[in-house]
């Protein structure tokens, strides 16, 4: 027999357990950052369609109008949009749009946790000496 026949090749999936172990971490990864994206572009999406429908908004108002002081920001988590703005010298901060905070949890342990799986999936086959 030949060397290459008595141990597996690099970077060849060498069990139908690990292929589907593989196929459930990445399928965990892809599922939480479609998730992550879906949150955050809805959370973008109300944002905008609130300020371009003119709502009885004061914050939103003077943003649209420029005024100095009035800002929007978008937070990851919780996943929102804060409007803030200045009257009578007061700060003022109003939350536009959120998001389930459980919903990007979850997305956001599906994602790292598939991603940490692949990885280890991927690498630890490779760290372990040959066996002679």
């Amino acid at each position: 027999m030949s060397v290459t026949q008595d141990r597996p090749r690099r970077g060849v999936v060498t069990s139908r357990r690990q292929a589907v172990a593989l196929l459930v971490a990445t399928g965990a990864a892809i599922v939480g950052i479609v998730l992550l994206v879906v949150v955050w572009v809805g959370v973008g999406t109300r944002t905008l369609q609130a300020s371009a429908a003119g709502e009885d908004e004061p914050c939103l108002t003077a943003y649209a109008a420029d005024e100095a002081g009035a800002e929007v920001r978008y937070l990851v988590a919780p996943p929102q949009s804060v409007c803030s703005w200045e009257v009578d010298g007061e700060r003022r901060e109003v939350v536009v749009a959120s998001a389930p905070a459980g919903l990007a949890a979850a997305g956001a342990v599906l994602a790292g946790g598939g991603i940490l799986a692949t990885a280890a999936l991927v690498l630890v086959p490779r760290l372990r000496p040959a066996a002679r």
